[in-house]
């Protein structure tokens, strides 16, 4: 089976991602070294900006010792050694796990790979309104630090191993277990004697675990592996809303503009009705604004929740230059006015002046083709002059939603090469 046969088989024995099950190499051995790889950049990443207490948990012999990571500061992660490699310096002897959340936010690449590895899977089962994150399990911890667990209501778990030990991975899809409401109840001392009533799971490097939110759980590592998971968060309803609310009020405070103005309510007003103050339909079509934003959002980011990362590094190359969409990364526009249009990509906003052909260069894009920087200019002049056209590709390139192509001129052959 290729990756998107095994997706729609996982779909399927999952009972639409209700049921618990795994899948044998779903990651090739490719991906699992480069992988591995973005995994010690990210972590580096982590270490350089200094902010040491935010998204990570180290555990040692079952306790939680975050001070170990100072220790880390010191002793880095190297490109050319193994995470088994690096953390032994680290632990030395010691048993030890380490949990590190939201990866994405970290480097842009590790989403661009995963959100590649997922997208048949996204398309078959669609796109959660929450979003997807990434973190990793790392260590030889024995079984997880936090005992026989569920996940929170409505993220459903996808366990990527990538080795190089083997994983157990044990569950517990039962109907008075699954009835127990979240974040009451983590079994600890009860593992060995509940074991014998679980499913058990052996997973190889490529494997893939799938776990729903409402089912027990627990891993073993006895030896030093690595796994990525990513979270498909599904909110409530009630979440939604409030996070709705929120970005609505957020875009108000950013205009800094009130347009109309409300007396204020005295004691002796007769009718104090809400209706007379509030505009239902202007509410409305403020929320059904921005959930369509919100949906634009995570489509044009492969489904991330966290937007791509700003990107400096990337500018544009002196000489002639293509550029390249990214399938996984789909850019969308929408009308903001008769002047202005919104392009959405890598979950980010872009504003810019309304031009007739944008509609046909963002569809180039999304099919893969590659434009020449020419192509672009006879599409888009005379409505957008050469520093509005330099000032799209720019943006686009720093956000990591197109690739651009630098064209070096030979005496006998034109080489083109990555411009990064």
């Amino acid at each position: 089976m290729n990756r998107t046969d095994k997706w729609e088989y996982l779909y399927d024995k999952t009972q639409q991602l209700t049921k618990p099950f795994s899948v044998d190499n779903l990651l090739s051995d490719k991906e699992i070294i480069d992988l591995e790889k973005t995994v010690i950049k990210i972590l580096n990443t982590f270490l350089d900006r200094g902010e040491l207490h935010k998204g990570i948990k180290v555990y040692v012999d079952k306790i939680l010792k975050n001070e170990v990571v100072q220790k880390m500061v010191t002793i880095r992660p190297r490109q050319n050694e193994s995470l088994k490699e690096w953390t032994n310096k680290i632990f030395g002897e010691d048993k030890f796990g380490i949990v590190f959340n939201s990866l994405e936010a970290y480097d842009n690449k590790i989403g661009e790979d995963m959100c590649s590895i997922v997208a048949p899977l996204i398309k078959k089962a669609g796109l959660p309104l929450g979003g997807l994150s990434f973190l990793f399990f790392m260590g030889n911890y024995g079984f997880t630090p936090f005992g026989i667990h569920k996940e929170a209501i409505g993220e459903e778990g996808f366990l990527f191993h990538l080795g190089p030990a083997k994983k157990e991975f044990y569950a517990w899809d039962d109907e008075k277990l699954n009835t127990i409401k979240h974040n009451t109840i983590v079994f600890h001392d009860e593992i060995n004697k509940m074991l014998p009533s679980s499913k058990k799971y052996i997973l190889n490097p490529g494997s893939l675990m799938f776990i729903p939110h409402q089912v027990y759980h627990i891993a073993n590592s006895e030896e030093f592996s690595l796994s990525i998971v990513m979270d498909y968060i599904n909110p409530s309803k009630n979440y939604l809303e409030k996070k709705l609310a929120t970005e609505i009020i957020n875009q108000e405070l950013s205009q800094n503009e009130r347009s109309t103005y409300l007396e204020p309510i005295k004691n002796n007003n007769k009718d104090r009705n809400s209706l007379n103050y509030l505009d239902v339909e202007s509410i409305m079509t403020k929320f059904r604004d921005a959930f369509d934003k919100k949906v634009l959002m995570l489509k044009s980011n492969g489904g991330l929740l966290k937007q791509s990362i700003k990107n400096k590094s990337k500018v544009l190359p002196n000489n002639e230059f293509r550029l390249k969409g990214k399938k996984v990364f789909p850019i969308y526009l929408l009308e903001l006015d008769k002047k202005n249009t919104i392009i959405f990509a890598r979950g980010n906003e872009i504003i810019k002046k309304s031009n007739p052909n944008l509609v046909n260069i963002i569809s180039s894009l999304n099919k893969g083709e590659i434009l020449t920087f020419e192509s672009l200019k006879n599409y888009f002049l005379p409505e957008w002059d050469l520093i509005e056209i330099y000032s799209f590709v720019n943006e686009l390139l720093t956000i990591e939603a197109i690739d651009v192509i630098e064209v070096k001129k030979s005496i006998n052959k034109i080489q083109t090469v990555d411009a990064y």
